[in-house]
């Protein structure tokens, strides 16, 4: 097998794998959209204030259907480019691919040079929105142990997010109103994995919440040295980041490759009209 057959088998098989991937947001965007109650009974997580969830999932879904449809139209113009050895749709595909490769590069720079303002942005938005629409319910059965209500969905994953990552709030305690934390700022008492604590929460599997220090809920000088979820996500983040820049690194590898290999196919074609 020559150069040319290599070049168009690793296009095909790379550009069928983008057109599942493709095909499977758009499916699961469209589907949300038409009926998002039936999504969320199939995930069995029904969150209780649909009003706050609605813009949340309607967002999210209309993501997955702009994105599902890119990738599924750049994978249809790769996999016909590489099968029917069609030059226009190679050209297209490699200058597609090479646009997206060179925004998210620019995405790189942008947020290395900007990163103190997108930070603060996305303080104040995420402050703002657990100020207004944090509404789950504890209610004190003895030192340490409360009935837990979970609230809308933003409050069920704020609430397992300050449990598995130790902190409190956005940036801190404050971003409660009235400087009324929840007890789920307290570090939990529990057998088990933390994370599967929060993944229970999430859920709606938890029905009581337990924590290590009787004294933490309502004690601002105790709370004072709980971070922020915010600080405790970048630190996770920065402890990771060997993977996420492996997989940053991985994913414009693949992308170098495949306007290579569609720029090889094209000249190989070229070549081969060009013979006598």
């Amino acid at each position: 097998m020559g150069c040319e057959g290599c070049a168009r088998i690793t296009l095909l098989v790379f550009n069928i794998i983008f057109f599942i991937i493709g095909s499977v947001c758009l499916g699961v965007g469209i589907w949300v959209v038409v009926d998002g109650t039936v999504f969320l009974e199939v995930l069995g997580k029904i969150p209780e204030d649909t009003s706050v969830v609605g813009s949340l999932i309607q967002d999210a879904a209309y993501i997955l259907i702009g994105g599902g449809a890119a990738i599924f139209l750049i994978a249809f113009f790769g996999c016909c480019g590489a099968w029917k050895k069609n030059k226009c749709l190679l050209i297209v595909y490699a200058v597609i691919i090479g646009v997206l490769l060179l925004l998210q590069i620019g995405a790189f720079v942008t947020a290395y040079f900007f990163y103190d303002q997108i930070v603060d942005v996305l303080n104040d938005s995420l402050a703002n929105a657990l100020n207004k629409s944090y509404n789950s319910e504890f209610q004190e059965k003895s030192a340490g142990q409360f009935d837990y209500t979970g609230g809308n969905i933003l409050s069920k994953g704020l609430d397992a997010i300050q449990i598995e990552f130790k902190c409190c709030g956005v940036l801190n305690y404050t971003d409660y109103p009235n400087d009324a934390f929840p007890p789920t700022c307290c570090p939990a008492n529990y057998s088990g994995k933390i994370k599967d604590l929060a993944d229970q929460l999430w859920k709606g599997d938890v029905t009581t919440y337990t924590t290590t220090a009787p004294n933490c809920h309502g004690n601002i000088t105790y709370i004072e040295t709980v971070p922020g979820c915010l600080d405790a996500i970048k630190d996770y983040i920065l402890d990771k980041s060997i993977i996420f820049i492996g997989i940053a690194a991985g994913t414009i590898a693949v992308q170098l490759i495949l306007v290579f290999l569609s720029c090889c196919l094209f000249c190989s074609i070229e070549n081969e009209e060009k013979k006598p």
